[in-house]
């Protein structure tokens, strides 16, 4: 089944030091942490402030290419979760026919934004990474709850 999910935040996942996007379940509170990159990030973020770059970006030149060729973007979806790496795909309305275009889904993100459509994700993918209903939140207590203090300490008195 596919959820329907909106851009909660911006984020820096400690583990691999790069920015995320946060997506939130529409009306719920699984989250997911989709990793991107600094291009990404900005194109992210010059949409969502709703600002004009001086120059398209590259994004924008895709959304330009597909409006020029008639088709039109109808939604992204990310589908799957495959050794820590999530998959996505963009579905584009060509007029003779619908096409489905693997990507990367930071791209799909900002194509989506551009375009006005839905992100969509794939209950099993939010259920595998939030773990089930446990919020972003409950997650990082627990990743605090499991720290040794006295590590803490260690870094302090050296």
């Amino acid at each position: 089944m596919l959820v329907l999910a909106e851009i909660a935040s911006f984020a820096l996942d400690a583990e691999r030091n790069t920015p995320v996007i946060i997506l939130k379940e529409s009306g719920g509170e699984r989250t997911l942490a989709v990793p991107i990159g600094p291009l990404e990030a900005s194109a992210i973020a010059v949409e969502s402030l709703e600002m004009v770059p001086e120059k398209p970006m590259t994004i924008d030149l895709v959304a330009i290419i597909l409006e020029k060729l008639g088709a039109k973007l109808s939604r992204v979806v990310i589908y799957d979760l495959l050794e820590r790496s999530l998959m996505a795909r963009m579905q584009i309305d060509s007029g003779s026919g619908i096409l489905l275009v693997d990507c990367r889904p930071c791209d799909a993100i900002a194509l989506a934004l551009r375009c006005s459509v839905d992100i969509l994700v794939e209950e099993q993918v939010l259920d595998r990474v939030s773990g089930g209903t446990r919020s972003i939140k409950e997650q990082l207590r627990q990743r605090i709850r499991s720290i040794d203090t006295v590590e803490f300490g260690k870094y302090i008195l050296e």
